[in-house]
């Protein structure tokens, strides 16, 4: 009997203490998706808004760099290719990747977006044109959300490229 009344105490215990668990498993739920430390997050709190290309499979390798075991490889659409080709600007929605090598492997990857009017998110002295850059991992998940200030003071000596450094392996690309 003794221990029949000790289960039915414990009850009303055990329901508070799974609604709380409940409870906590939603909201780290709804803060991993949308709160200040998801991922899209993180990376419009720095201005960042680099995507990783969702079709990147279509893209073509026009380019490769190789510096000892250290390799970079240029990626972009056959869009993207002809419309350099043809001595165009680069319209908004351009996404550019950089596949990065160490030791003849591959440790992730840098992205180079363009939008309409990101430039005016970002302090004019360091404006790269309307170019947004962010770094990914190999599984291309964001890998670090600081990086774009090291990105944009390069390509910023590029103005009169549109801020890239491979327009001409762009324009040379032979399929």
């Amino acid at each position: 009997m003794a221990d029949a009344r000790s289960k039915k105490s414990n009850q009303p215990f055990a329901a508070i203490q799974r609604l709380v668990v409940t409870v906590a498993a939603i909201v780290f739920s709804v803060f991993s998706v949308f709160g200040p430390f998801s991922s899209s997050a993180m990376a419009q709190a720095t201005g960042n808004r680099a995507t990783f290309p969702k079709n990147f499979d279509e893209y073509v390798h026009y380019a490769t760099y190789d510096r000892g075991s250290s390799r970079e490889e240029a990626f972009a659409t056959r869009e993207t290719l002809e419309i350099a080709k043809s001595g165009r600007p680069l319209p908004p929605g351009t996404q550019l990747v950089l596949g990065i090598w160490a030791d003849y492997k591959l440790t992730g990857y840098f992205v180079m977006e363009k939008g309409v009017d990101w430039g005016l998110s970002v302090p004019e002295e360091q404006r790269t044109g309307d170019w947004h850059f962010q770094q990914f991992d190999t599984n291309m998940q964001v890998s670090r959300t600081a990086f774009a200030e090291r990105c944009q003071s390069c390509h910023g000596s590029q103005a009169d490229n549109d801020f890239m450094f491979t327009t001409d392996r762009m324009r040379a690309y032979v399929p």
